[in-house]
């Protein structure tokens, strides 16, 4: 049996070239699985209330050092919670052009194989 994540694409799509829906398999879906938990508001799941990054409810935070703090637990716990297959070698929050971004570099566990997320959190202005 085998262990390797697979099922629909995230984002949810058709695919053009069988006109069935998109799917993934491997690295691919396990690094789709990690941006749509980020992204995912949590208590948005009914049957999994604390499923979540709960990143877009940053979305009107001030853009400053204690939202970086926010966003770097937020994103830590959600991996360590929700995600067992990974474990996070890096996670930086960083301001760039009035955004956040979030970049996670992540080790898929029992294999050498790594791998890179990086999100825009859109937040108000730097104060």
């Amino acid at each position: 049996m085998s262990t390797e994540p697979r099922g629909f694409s995230f984002p949810f799509r058709i695919d053009p070239g069988t006109g069935g829906w998109a799917r993934a398999e491997g690295a691919e879906k396990l690094k789709e699985n990690v941006v749509h938990l980020l992204l995912t508001g949590i208590g948005e799941r009914m049957m999994r209330r604390d499923y979540g990054g709960g990143l877009q409810a940053l979305v009107h935070d001030p853009n400053n050092d204690a939202l970086k703090a926010i966003v770097q637990r937020q994103v830590s716990r959600a991996i360590a919670v929700h995600e067992p297959r990974i474990e996070v070698r890096s996670l930086r929050v960083v301001q760039h052009e009035g955004m956040l971004h979030a970049e996670l570099i992540y080790q898929v566990r029992g294999t050498p194989e790594q791998d890179r997320v990086a999100l825009p959190i859109p937040a108000l202005g730097a104060t």
